[in-house]
């Protein structure tokens, strides 16, 4: 109430300076008292302000205004011009002398309402109409934040469903890969891949609930993946984790790269008799935090799947979820032979953890 009288005031006051300047120009008034004379009105209704709010609230309900609603409240017009002249004839009763100069009360107020009634309706209309038209403002950002909630809602949504499906594929190609071991009876390296799947899975649980995580972290992940993996190919894998400093800090989705990892040695180091490498490396590019995954398999051209299964879909929606079209996930062939897959995500530092310097590696 008192923001609305202060306001009330404020919009007086700068409408009574034009009248205040004019009286002195003319010589008949001095400039404050001539002020003063032209602030009443603006005063009256500074003090009516909270009531004219008041009803405003109750009639319109924060609704859009109809014809119905106009109606009432051009009606209730009446009366506040009526209380508003009321209230202005006492404060002029005193600042004019009426009683010195023979008027009545009464007749006081029959000539406000002959002399104001026309420009107090104008100003009430006024007010009602600022009134409408911030209200529609306020409506239309309440409900474009509605919608922003609810594309957020929706969107994390269909990360969940994606990521529901993501883990327990992730989940059971890890454990084929252990069931691959027990039958060829290298029952040691078994019982070392459970222990990796173990720490792995809870790294993940742990993580779940996060908006991101560190690429340190992700590519430590990687790292226990390719331990299991590498139980499983003994010396066919070799795998090499190659990083720029500044990137190991940055926010990175997690599971980001297991997918594209796991595709590499699907249709790239399974299909080689010989050795198979897979490489993984992080750079920055300007804004941009790109994520390399390469083999040495046979490639694309040469009729090999072009990585639309499960996982690579899913990491493209997930990205694009995310962060928009601007972001995913390409598949190429590598210059010398294999496949390059790149993700580029938005650089964002990560809260999660200190920036960790130093080139990861491991061969």
């Amino acid at each position: 109430m008192s923001r609305a009288w202060g306001l009330g005031m404020g919009l007086g006051l700068l409408a009574a300076l034009p009248q205040a300047l004019t009286a002195q120009a003319r010589e008949y008034q001095g400039f404050f008292p001539a002020l003063a004379l032209a602030l009443v009105p603006y005063s009256v209704w500074a003090l009516l302000a909270p009531l004219l709010l008041a009803t405003f609230r109750r009639v319109s309900r924060d609704a859009p205004l109809e014809a119905r609603t106009w109606g009432w409240l051009i009606a209730l017009g009446g009366g506040f011009v009526l209380a508003h002249s009321v209230l202005l004839a006492l404060g002029l009763s005193v600042l004019e002398s009426w009683s010195a100069r023979g008027f009545t009360f009464t007749e006081g107020v029959r000539r406000l309402l002959l002399e104001r009634g026309v420009l107090g309706s104008f100003e009430y209309l006024l007010f009602l109409a600022a009134w409408a038209t911030l209200g529609a403002f306020r409506r239309a950002r309440e409900r474009e934040l509605g919608e922003s909630r609810l594309a957020a809602r929706l969107a994390e949504a269909r990360l969940d469903a994606l990521r529901a499906q993501l883990d327990p594929h992730f989940l059971f190609n890890t454990l084929n890969a252990v069931v691959s071991l027990v039958r060829q009876t290298r029952n040691t390296e078994a019982e070392e891949a459970l222990v990796e799947l173990s720490s792995l899975l809870r790294a993940s649980l742990d993580g779940r609930n996060e908006q991101g995580i560190a690429l340190s972290e992700e590519l430590d992940l990687v790292r226990r993946y390719l331990g299991i993996e590498q139980l499983r190919f003994g010396s066919r894998l070799r795998f090499h984790l190659e990083s720029e400093p500044e990137t190991l800090g940055a926010r990175v989705p997690m599971l980001i790269l297991q997918p594209l990892v796991e595709n590499a040695i699907k249709h790239g180091t399974s299909r080689r008799a010989a050795r198979g490498n897979i490489w993984v490396h992080t750079l920055r590019r300007g804004d941009r935090l790109v994520l390399e995954v390469r083999d040495d398999g046979p490639g694309l051209r040469t009729g090999s799947p072009s990585g639309t299964g499960i996982g690579v879909a899913n990491t493209r929606e997930r990205i694009r979820q995310l962060h928009g079209e601007g972001y995913g996930v390409t598949l190429e062939d590598a210059p010398g032979g294999g496949t390059l897959a790149r993700v580029e995500l938005p650089f964002q530092v990560s809260a999660m953890g200190p920036l960790q310097q130093g080139r990861a590696a491991h061969g």
